[in-house]
């Protein structure tokens, strides 16, 4: 995508005003090797801290601390592992799903599943996202049957995302409660309303659904009329007066600006705009939201100067603050839409040319570390290496590098 002149400006004064902006001065760091045993393509970190990973080639790998084992193979690199309830949930290099439990891998022919989608393990089933009729993306069901083999059980009757990011939310509960809940997926896609492709693709979402885990019936629903689209791929969980909301991305003729959404206490079947920031004040201007579940911040125009905000909840609105310039928590085209990662009482997020980490102390964002990479960064994990809390990060030569919250 071309720069104008007042995009290179803009940058210009970003970085500028990074620069200018105070912090505390912090020595050079040198990130720790993890030895890949080949490139990797995608990272994860199950619940109880386990790093796995998948190879370009569709291996799958799990690192124990001082040495990597393969635990399967036959996986599509592109489409993200889930995990959970003793499986490990992937889409296959044929297209169907994949899942490793008790050491055996198994695969479902049908459905095909879309690759760039997510998926989320249930108790009793695997939530993804499969092709529909007319080339529509719809979320679905899977179990397992006596025989072992995998089963679509359920299918969402409202189309969805073709990279959406199925999770398990309880928007009656606390952000504890997630277990108790159901599933929640963007859906509406819409491939007109609102043309900016950063995202990875045109397709951008327009309403909000929470399905029912078993059947996947709507319980739930925001529409977001035009000329309005959600610029994200999976809205993040956090916590307010003891109930669980959603932090997510509205843009509209005057760029984007943070938004959250939060089950509407009016009417059983709603969701609604519980509260917005101010837009960017330009069209096809992006912002990367992040959270530890309670705080709120965004970086804004990542790929363009890239300056960091803290906001703060007044009602129904958000109030920015700015912190510092020079930052980018995501790369033009990249699904990996937050590079900050939270850890350890910090927030680890890159510089403007994803060549260095920072970590910025969380009760007042100064500077405890930089790193600086071989490679940019194109993922981050929260990763203890030991008991020490970090991140790993996932490199453009799909290498793998450990750095610490705290040196």
């Amino acid at each position: 995508m071309p720069v104008t002149r007042r995009e290179a400006l803009c940058a210009l004064v970003g970085v500028l005003g990074g620069a200018l902006a105070p912090r505390k001065a912090a020595a050079a760091e040198t990130p720790v090797s993890l030895a890949a045993p080949e490139r990797i393509a995608q990272l994860h970190v199950t619940a109880t801290g386990e790093l796995l990973a998948i190879s370009s080639a569709g291996r799958l790998w799990q690192f124990d601390g001082r040495a990597w084992q393969q635990r399967g193979d036959g996986l599509d690199p592109r489409a993200p592992l889930a995990t959970g309830q003793g499986r490990v949930a992937g889409r296959a290099a044929a297209g169907g799903l994949w899942v490793l439990e008790a050491g055996r891998a198994t695969q479902a022919a049908a459905p095909r599943l879309l690759p760039y989608a997510g998926l989320h393990v249930l108790p009793l089933g695997v939530i993804a996202v499969a092709e529909g009729a007319g080339g529509r993306a719809h979320a679905v069901r899977l179990e397992p049957s006596s025989g072992g083999a995998w089963r679509e059980t359920a299918r969402s009757t409202e189309p969805v995302l073709p990279d959406a990011r199925p999770q398990q939310v309880d928007l009656d509960g606390p952000l504890a409660a997630a277990s108790d809940g159901h599933i929640l997926v963007l859906g509406g896609p819409d491939a007109q309303r609102y043309r900016h492709v950063v995202l990875g693709d045109d397709v951008e979402a327009t309403r909000v659904l929470y399905l029912e885990r078993h059947g996947l019936e709507p319980l739930r629903t925001l529409t977001l009329p035009a000329p309005h689209v959600l610029e994200d791929i999976a809205p993040r969980p956090i916590e307010w007066a003891g109930a669980t909301e959603l932090l997510t991305v509205r843009s509209g003729p005057q760029g984007a600006q943070l938004a959250v959404i939060a089950a509407d206490r009016t009417k059983r079947d709603a969701l609604a705009l519980g509260a917005l920031g101010e837009p960017l004040g330009t069209p096809n201007r992006w912002m990367a939201a992040t959270t530890d579940g309670r705080g709120l911040l965004a970086v804004h125009t990542p790929h363009i100067g890239g300056v960091l905000h803290e906001y703060v909840r007044e009602g129904n609105a958000l109030r920015a603050r700015r912190i510092a310039g020079a930052y980018s928590t995501h790369a033009l085209g990249s699904r990996e839409l937050d590079l900050a990662a939270w850890a350890g009482g910090a927030l680890v997020l890159p510089g403007q040319d994803r060549r260095t980490l920072h970590a910025l102390a969380g009760d007042g964002w100064s500077q405890r570390a930089v790193y600086t990479l071989a490679q940019p960064v194109v993922a981050t994990r929260v990763w203890r290496s030991g008991a020490r809390p970090g991140v790993a990060a996932l490199l453009a030569d799909g290498s793998v590098v450990w750095v610490a919250a705290a040196p």
